[in-house]
């Protein structure tokens, strides 16, 4: 081979590992949905920092923030990162002002409760770590996932503790409605508490608890599935009171998919 060959090979082998040095970021994800993303990309050696949420062994080497629900700027800054990634999960909802004004760029890539937004919020991320093509294989995938299922007039209810129960506008609403059922309690707006005797309004054929919260309701379905108003409910009756991961109950991520047929199923 010609020396001037060679010279034009090692150049172009030298600009090349020059962009991809240059590709690399120092990410710190503030949410767990975007780090699932960045994990199924294959793109997790980018991450220095994460939530404590995320919980991926390949995201073990970078440094814990903190929880996503009570952040704050100063364990972020420390560890220099070039780019900021997190969905509208992270609080407070000011951290990404805080963290642009600190001159370290922070990305909401999902600000809204919402399937379109979550695909978009995928493509996104694919963008800032470089992995274009496969978020965007990733996002028709997902989306052609959570396409709604047939209407079976089901009625659900999600409930944090047995008080709090998610309305309309919530990612509970959203998983319902693509299940095929319908939200008893959408004549709310957002999470609200309600009264034990509202419950009886509801006539829930689904109940579905966050599994946090079960000491709270009795330490388990069955002391739950006593209470007076809970008894009456066909849920109760039928056996469909279950738990879930808050994140399976109240966010989207890459796991709803399995969320919603799980929902659909037990319209059966």
């Amino acid at each position: 081979m010609k020396p001037s060959i060679k010279i034009l090979l090692s150049g172009i082998v030298l600009a090349m590992t020059t962009v991809s040095a240059q590709a690399a970021e120092r990410i710190v994800v503030l949410t767990s949905d975007v780090s699932d993303i960045i994990v199924a990309l294959k793109a997790e050696k980018q991450v220095i920092g994460r939530d404590n949420l995320s919980k991926a062994p390949s995201l073990a080497h970078a440094k814990n923030i903190g929880m996503f629900r009570n952040l704050t700027v100063e364990p972020i800054v420390a560890l220099k990162p070039t780019l900021v990634l997190g969905s509208w999960m992270a609080n407070p909802t000011h951290i990404y002002d805080q963290l642009n004004r600190h001159q370290v760029k922070a990305v909401n890539v999902s600000p809204q409760q919402n399937e379109q937004t979550f695909a978009k919020g995928i493509v996104l991320v694919g963008k800032y770590v470089g992995k274009q093509p496969q978020a965007q294989a990733l996002s028709n995938q997902w989306s052609a996932q959570m396409k709604p299922r047939s209407h079976t007039g089901k009625r659900y209810v999600f409930t944090y503790d047995g008080q709090m129960v998610a309305g309309k506008n919530t990612v509970a609403d959203t998983l319902i409605r693509l299940a095929g059922g319908v939200n008893a309690a959408n004549q709310l707006e957002g999470i609200r508490p309600i009264a034990r005797e509202t419950w009886a309004t509801l006539k829930p054929d689904v109940i579905v608890i966050a599994n946090h919260s079960l000491p709270v309701v009795g330490g388990s379905i069955e002391t739950f599935k006593q209470r007076p108003e809970i008894a009456v409910s066909a849920a109760a009756k039928h056996n469909k009171v279950l738990t879930m991961t808050a994140n399976e109950a109240f966010s989207l991520d890459l796991n709803s998919p399995k969320v919603v047929e799980k929902l659909h199923a037990l319209a059966r």
